[in-house]
């Protein structure tokens, strides 16, 4: 195993100290670390088979099957800061530091950075939130200083003991969070800052405030996801959406306050579950996004008469792209360029016939049917679609998949009133 120090950037100079390179990083684009983890295992015993323990070395004469390194957490914590003083370190990152015995025989500890926590600086000059912070991101690098703390313990208690040894301290979260449980009955601790464009959580970000001075809710064990606590006096709130869902939204709130640093990219798949999650939450700016990607449903479709061939022709004639998928018409003009087979397959093949097998053939997920309540039009007419040309010449689309993808769009798909009191819906 190749072990590297990736992030070694300060350099001693002739007179010992240390300085750094012309291309070094700028000391303030890294926070100062307070504490770090660090797990510890042996890279492999000394050339005489000998072992250490806090003062030089056990005996030889120990049988094989009970030799076990044995280190002072002290002198590795030592020996780790000489090492990286002044320099940058990474979760996950790997150093070995040596221990010569006596007999200058080396023995070789390889720690890895396991964990770090950084210091909060706050100088008084500005009382906002960096996104970090108001995410709560978990710091994965930082600065080494003479303050920082270093956590020592073994991978493996049986392969090596670390005298003094102690784990990294669980943190604590901040006390503006809230505890939202979703629909699926996940945990997220969210800071009241990002919760605060949602006017209908209104009274758990300003918990404390106003009439909500007194009142911090709460949820029943039956409600509350079981990994949230419940004893640090932070609101409680369930939201009627899943936990991916939440998750993108907390994203787009993220953007929202700090577009500098994050960005957001609506997929069109994820349109309709959004839109239900910023109705639920009154999150009018994302509800507006998503209205803008994909026009609203009762606007776009057409609902009132069937849209014949002649017309689907015509439209894909002068630039549109409208499919026939099992009796629904589809826009995908706008997203024929986001298609993971490329834009010109469905162009060349699938325009003006049915395409129902072939989107079995080459859509195996359900994954896909996401994508179709954002690109449906309305129905096209039974009259055509007696004669309309299918994909796969002499091949139906199977039952199973006919059942699959029905129970998806019955939900949404209009029924069209032909006569006084009769509705007829296309599925067929």
């Amino acid at each position: 195993m190749k072990i590297t120090c990736c992030s070694r950037i300060t350099q001693p100079t002739t007179k010992g100290t240390s300085k750094e390179s012309s291309a070094s990083f700028n000391k303030r684009d890294y926070k100062l670390l307070s504490a770090v983890g660090v797990e510890v295992h042996p890279r492999g015993n000394g050339s005489n088979g000998n072992i250490m323990n806090a003062k030089g070395l056990i005996s030889d004469g120990v049988k094989e099957e009970q030799k076990q390194w044995c280190f002072n957490a002290t002198d590795i914590s030592r020996r780790l800061i000489n090492q990286t003083f002044r320099s940058i370190l990474t979760v996950n990152e790997y150093i070995v530091v040596s221990f010569p015995d006596e007999n200058d025989n080396i023995h070789e500890l390889v720690c890895r950075i396991s964990e770090v926590r950084t210091q909060e600086e706050n100088d008084g000059t500005s009382k906002s939130m960096t996104s970090a912070e108001a995410t709560m991101d978990d710091p994965y690098r930082g600065r080494v200083d003479l303050g920082t703390e270093l956590y020592i313990y073994p991978s493996d208690p049986k392969s090596v003991t670390v005298l003094g040894g102690r784990c990294l301290p669980k943190g604590t979260l901040p006390e503006d969070v809230v505890h939202v449980t979703t629909s699926d009955m996940e945990w997220f601790p969210v800071r009241r800052l990002l919760l605060a464009p949602c006017i209908k959580l209104t009274k758990y970000v300003q918990v404390g405030r106003g009439k909500y001075k007194n009142e911090i809710p709460t949820l029943s064990d039956e409600e509350r996801s079981e990994d949230a606590p419940t004893d640090d006096g932070c609101p409680h709130c369930k939201v009627p959406i899943d936990c991916c869902t939440f998750d993108r939204v907390l994203l787009f709130i993220t953007s929202l306050l700090y577009p500098d640093e994050h960005s957001f990219a609506l997929d069109l798949s994820e349109v309709n579950a959004l839109s239900s999650a910023a109705d639920a939450l009154g999150l009018q700016v994302l509800d507006d996004l998503c209205q803008s990607q994909s026009s609203t449903f009762e606007s776009r479709v057409i609902k009132d008469r069937y849209i014949r061939l002649a017309e689907v022709k015509t439209r894909n004639d002068h630039g549109e792209l409208l499919i026939l998928l099992d009796g629904m018409v589809l826009d995908i003009s706008r997203w024929i360029d986001e298609h993971p087979g490329g834009p010109s397959i469905i162009p060349t093949q699938a325009l003006n016939i049915d395409c129902t097998v072939f989107f079995e053939m080459y859509h195996v997920s359900r994954q896909a049917f996401l994508y179709l309540k954002s690109f449906y039009i309305g129905e096209l007419s039974p009259e055509d679609a007696v004669n309309l040309r299918s994909s796969a010449e002499g091949v139906e689309a199977s039952e199973g998949f006919l059942l699959s993808l029905r129970s998806y769009t019955d939900e949404w798909r209009v029924s069209i009133e032909e006569k006084a009191g009769e509705k007829v819906h296309k599925s067929f």
